[in-house]
């Protein structure tokens, strides 16, 4: 067992793995673009880009997700935590590559596959260019376990929910949500932007998809490492070709955190190719109230 466990990268503490996920809200957004954008990102990482015909793919994904932790073996009462879950909003920028070292064992796929149903041979995946996060126990858990380029920032968000909104009327009228709306603060000012994006897919035709087991790749001990996240149920999947690109707004802030900076450089002036949007269901539900 030992010898196995020294073939991995460590786990260092307080972590512990795997982590599951008790809820999930995801909304990603797909991007077609030269390859000459990825290239000068992915020099000395290992890895070449995925090639989509002549195109390169960049994503990003708003994720809101909690987790239920416990305090401890034998932990007595005194040393228990003040609550057993905690609740996390993270961003990753993405570029998709795949091991320099495993290219003859790829597949070819067309970037309608990939989307909807994954690379089967699980090579392409993730490179993480940065990774915007407002729980510091995330920050560290991405950064020592997974090499993730995190940074501690807030959020503004506006997400589709199960839950409605009320409408401005006297008498109770439920409202929902349709749009997916986040913006990434810059870490120094929340008052000034990197990006906002608001997602409004109303009148385009979704189909299920869901990428998983999603290869993440990252550097630990100065090596290359991957790793698999798993959603565990389809994704509203929508492509944007056939004049849908306006259902993606993407406005850059004016923040000089090089985020902003990278986000140009890598999507600017392309069109979005798809979304993928996901509420994982409901654990339980409380009604209104009855005369009984």
């Amino acid at each position: 067992m030992s010898n196995q466990q020294n073939d991995l990268p460590s786990i260092p503490s307080p972590f512990t793995m795997p982590f599951y996920y008790a809820s999930l809200t995801n909304v990603g957004v797909y991007y077609l673009v030269p390859l000459s954008r990825v290239e000068p990102y992915l020099q000395g990482t290992g890895l070449s880009p995925a090639r989509f015909g002549d195109k390169a793919m960049v994503s990003f994904n708003f994720q809101l997700y909690a987790g239920q932790f416990a305090s401890g073996l034998n932990t007595p009462p005194e040393q228990w935590g003040s609550s057993g879950a905690a609740i996390t909003q993270e961003l990753e920028l993405n570029i998709v590559a795949y091991p320099e070292h495993r290219k003859d064992q790829l597949a070819p796929i067309g970037y309608e596959e990939f989307i909807q149903d994954g690379d089967q041979t699980k090579l392409y995946g993730n490179h993480r260019v940065w990774v915007p996060c407002d729980a510091p126990i995330a920050i560290a858990a991405g950064e020592q376990l997974f090499g993730e380029p995190k940074f501690q920032t807030t959020f503004k968000v506006n997400l589709a929910s199960q839950n409605p909104v009320r409408t401005n009327s006297a008498v109770y009228q439920p409202e929902w949500v349709e749009t997916w709306g986040f913006r990434v603060d810059d870490p120094k000012d929340a008052n000034t932007a990197i990006f906002t994006c608001i997602v409004n897919t109303l009148g385009i035709k979704a189909i299920p998809g869901n990428i998983s087991p999603i290869t993440e790749y990252g550097v630990h001990d100065n090596k290359l490492i991957g790793c698999r996240w798993n959603i565990l149920q389809a994704m509203d999947t929508y492509f944007l070709n056939g004049g849908h690109a306006e259902a993606v707004k993407l406005v850059l802030g004016t923040s000089s955190h090089p985020m902003r900076k990278d986000l140009e450089q890598l999507i600017g002036g392309c069109a979005p190719v798809a979304v993928q949007t996901l509420n994982s269901a409901p654990a339980a539900i409380q009604s209104r109230a009855y005369y009984p």
